[in-house]
């Protein structure tokens, strides 16, 4: 597995560049990034960054605004495929998203007008052989009423699959985050049937000491192993069964983290990391 850092735990206001180097100095061999960002910088210079630092993109977010309305999301589903073939160039081939389960619609509208906006995002990366991660948040919090389209990993992977079956290919895959997996209430069989080609990427963090699953707060997050709640032993050695070999990046929303400096908070990253074996 591929150590890597979200810079949403360390970096977060750092250039592309620092961000790198950040990277590198705390044995982090990948890095969540902005394809905008490395687009701005040029294919041969962003290249060049990777390269020298001995990093490797290992994603990046989606760059496509599709939780608003069609003009947003056309005019940026317009420039997308610049985009796309930038990062293929660059060598990261797998995008992420994130969806929530409920948007205040009524969750057969909420899936129609997304799934279809999802569907035309995943031609264009079919096109250039990026894969897109949906990832399906667990935490009850995001589930007011009923009224909700998917949490967990056997809803997702029925969104990705439908989409695959439209489009003809196989672009659409999940971002598994193991909070978000212990949140919904999922289990380690539940992770060992998802398929691992639709493993398109991996976060680990760790869930607060002594609250129940459906009282967890989707910010309130520690560091992989901080606190044991989260079987983060379990889920890590379940991908690797399935055969999962690709990034694992730590994300945390830890306050205590943000008062570090970026080198404090990516040490203390990097480090419990190890501690759980990526």
């Amino acid at each position: 597995m591929i150590r890597s850092l979200s810079p949403v735990t360390a970096g977060a206001g750092l250039s592309l560049s620092e961000q790198v180097a950040l990277c590198a100095r705390h044995d982090f061999a990948g890095l969540e990034i902005s394809v905008q960002a490395a687009h701005a910088m040029g294919l041969e210079a962003a290249q060049e960054l990777f390269r020298s630092h001995g990093v490797a993109p290992v994603t990046f977010g989606l760059p496509v605004e599709w939780r608003k309305d069609d003009a947003i999301f056309e005019r940026d589903l317009e420039r997308l495929p610049e985009l796309a073939a930038f990062a293929a160039r660059l060598g990261v081939s797998r995008c992420t998203t994130w969806v929530l389960p409920d948007n205040g619609a009524p969750a057969s509208e909420y899936a129609q007008i997304s799934s279809a906006r999802f569907e035309k995002i995943a031609r264009v990366f079919a096109a250039h052989e990026v894969a897109l991660g949906l990832e399906f948040l667990g935490p009850k919090m995001f589930r007011p009423t009923e009224n909700f389209w998917f949490y967990d990993i056997a809803g997702a992977l029925e969104v990705a699959e439908e989409i695959n079956r439209k489009i003809g290919a196989e672009t659409v895959g999940l971002l598994v985050d193991c909070w978000h997996w212990h949140a919904s209430g999922g289990n380690l069989m539940d992770l060992a049937s998802c398929p691992i080609e639709r493993v398109v990427h991996v976060h680990i963090n760790d869930a607060p000491r002594g609250v129940s699953r459906e009282n967890l707060e989707d910010n309130v997050r520690e560091l992989p192993g901080e606190t044991g709640e989260i079987d983060i032993a379990g889920f890590l050695s379940t991908l690797r069964a399935l055969g999962y070999s690709g990034a694992v990046a730590v994300e945390t929303f830890s306050e205590e983290l943000k008062k570090l400096t970026p080198d404090e908070a990516a040490h203390r990253a990097s480090e419990a990391m190890k501690r759980v074996g990526v």
